[in-house]
């Protein structure tokens, strides 16, 4: 899921997409909504943005399955992206909106989500697969991805690879220098000042054959 703040007349609010794939699972979604709500904060609204071919009526029974779910864990599915398929006001009561710039910052690759802006404080970013951020990451920004992080900036902020458990995900980070780091759930807090050898080195972080984190410099 990607996080983005959107200004109305009378405020903002933060809102967030989730990407769906033809023959996507309502258990592998629950199982999103699951992880997400266990590390976001209140206040969660959910852009819905379907990807690829979708027949109308199947998309409309997942959609509802979808909805229950959300609610479920006290998520707010807020809209639906308008695509090239999708040009209806709403489906099941729920609203079809174009958010101005909502991905235009990311591009999707046989499950590498690529991002070439940099990722700000307070922004999220959550992706199936892997990560690539050309830049750098913020304090305060979050990367949670399923498999592998490349950082080719600073890493600055909580980076998360192998969210759903894969214990093979790595980090690579150009200049490492981050508040958390995580690979399948096994996390390292850095509040205090790295060691020389580490701080703004390229970085490899994975987990050794004990579940421990190993940060391995890449660079001699």
């Amino acid at each position: 899921m990607i996080r983005n703040t959107l200004k109305l007349n009378h405020g903002t609010f933060d809102y967030y997409v989730l990407q769906i794939m033809p023959g996507a699972k309502i258990d592998d979604i629950q199982n999103k909504f699951l992880h997400f709500k266990t590390i976001c904060e209140q206040n969660k609204n959910i852009v819905l943005d379907f990807v690829g071919e979708f027949n109308f009526d199947l998309l409309s029974n997942l959609l509802a399955n979808i909805n229950d779910a959300a609610q479920i864990y006290g998520l707010n599915i807020h809209s639906i992206l308008e695509n090239k398929l999708i040009k209806t006001d709403s489906i099941l009561g729920i609203p079809v909106i174009d958010l101005p710039g909502t991905q235009k910052i990311t591009h999707n690759y046989n499950k590498t989500l690529i991002v070439d802006e940099p990722v700000r404080s307070g922004i999220k970013i959550e992706h199936d697969g892997d990560i690539i951020v050309t830049t750098f990451v913020s304090d305060n920004a979050e990367i949670v991805a399923t498999g592998n992080i490349h950082i080719y900036g600073e890493a600055r902020g909580r980076i998360i690879a192998g969210s759903d458990g894969d214990k093979e995900a790595r980090i690579f980070v150009s200049s490492f220098n981050p508040e958390l780091i995580s690979i399948s759930g096994i996390y390292r807090t850095l509040e205090n000042e790295l060691p020389q050898n580490i701080m703004h080195k390229a970085i490899m972080v994975m987990l050794d054959d004990k579940d421990r984190l190993s940060l391995v410099p890449t660079v001699k």
